[in-house]
């Protein structure tokens, strides 16, 4: 097995590649952080050099590799600002929760299509009245002839405008003692009748979109886990989401080019405290990732690196304001330089401690499932 030091370094060969190829590209100048751009040529080309999958089985299109070897990947694919949208979501987040609970038939047929790059996913969760709180969500299925129809209405979901499947949140039984125990998760393709979607653009650069199924037949076989089992699913799924390696990354590379221009003392200070949080920040993501890789319960380490990780992004994106002046806040796109990345990251990180499950919930979930602290 290579060591995570020279696949890193191949890594980073082939992104610092491809984001030249993709410099050009219109609609990922204005990208905030890679987890706003949207290409599926920078998709297709990943998928094409081997990098999606890396720790999943050899049998599914995977190398075979570890979870620390994705991260260290990811980290590097963030450092050189590749759009990466839609592989966070349909690799780093979906991709590993099918290979963790959708059955094998169903892991066996959609796992080889993401790793060949002929799938996009996006991730139909958050509903009006159910984002944070996702165990409110209304969207319903109902058991009909082999499968089931989903009735419903899905916000702020990335990729959808492009996507080839949806992996959708449900309410398979309404009348369930607690709500969360009546949640299912099903894979649905997008071009099924019934869908619509709606596309906005966002400050961060990217789109994001609005879903609505209409009695849309999903097949019972695209079942991900235990019928009215979702809870279970779908917790786990945000514990793969929430470990942002691909945001390290972009820290890191924002940190390493404003050093090279800062001249104040109190600035350069700032910026070695900074490094050492980045530091901790890669090493929670590592530990989120190892459990996650050994099966152990993962949802306190997940929630501590993304907690930290967004909070690092706007301590940057503001110290990057500081250090530069006014010439941070004219927006040539990401690739002018230092000044259009802490432009990129200022307006990105606006939303940086909501998306993904507010920062309340983050320490909500460190308390509780972390820390073992009693709910009050």
């Amino acid at each position: 097995m290579k060591s995570i030091a020279a696949v890193a370094q191949e890594a980073d060969r082939f992104a610092a590649q491809l984001a030249d190829e993709l410099r050009d590209d219109p609609w990922n100048r204005f990208q905030g952080m890679p987890s706003d751009g949207e290409s599926r040529v920078a998709y297709e080309a990943l998928a094409h050099g081997g990098w999606i999958g890396l720790h999943w089985p050899e049998s599914v299109g995977g190398q075979g590799l570890t979870a620390a070897h994705t991260d260290a990947v990811e980290e590097r694919f963030g450092y050189q600002w590749l759009p990466l949208c839609s592989y966070l979501l349909g690799v780093k987040t979906i991709g590993n929760a099918i290979l963790r609970f959708a059955s094998p038939e169903l892991t066996e047929r959609v796992l080889p299509e993401i790793t060949a790059g002929r799938i996009v996913f996006c991730q139909g969760f958050s509903e009006p009245g159910a984002g944070s709180d996702l165990a409110s969500l209304r969207t319903r299925a109902v058991k009909h002839s082999g499968g089931y129809l989903v009735s419903g209405h899905k916000i702020w979901t990335s990729s959808a405008q492009m996507a080839d499947w949806i992996y959708l949140a449900v309410r398979t039984d309404p009348d369930a003692v607690r709500p969360h125990r009546g949640l299912s998760v099903l894979l649905c393709r997008m071009d099924t009748p019934g869908i619509q979607v709606r596309e906005f653009a966002t400050l961060g650069g990217g789109s994001l979109c609005e879903v609505w199924l209409d009695e849309v037949f999903v097949p019972e076989d695209q079942l991900v886990g235990a019928l009215n089992g979702g809870w279970q699913v779908l917790m786990g799924t945000l514990d793969y989401e929430r470990v942002t390696s691909e945001k390290v990354g972009v820290v890191a590379r924002v940190v390493d080019e404003l050093e090279a221009v800062t001249k104040r003392p109190e600035h350069r200070s700032e910026l070695r405290a900074v490094r050492g949080e980045l530091n901790a920040a890669r090493e929670l993501g590592r530990e989120a990732g190892r459990c996650l890789m050994q099966g152990l319960p993962a949802s306190g380490a997940s929630s501590m690196c993304k907690l930290s990780v967004a909070l690092l992004c706007k301590r940057v994106a503001r110290l990057g304001i500081d250090v530069l002046g006014t010439e941070a806040l004219i927006d040539g796109g990401v690739h002018d330089g230092i000044a259009g990345k802490v432009a990129a990251l200022r307006r990105a990180t606006v939303g940086a401690t909501i998306a993904g499950g507010a920062s309340e919930i983050q320490r909500r979930v460190i308390a509780r499932r972390g820390l073992g602290l009693a709910a009050h």
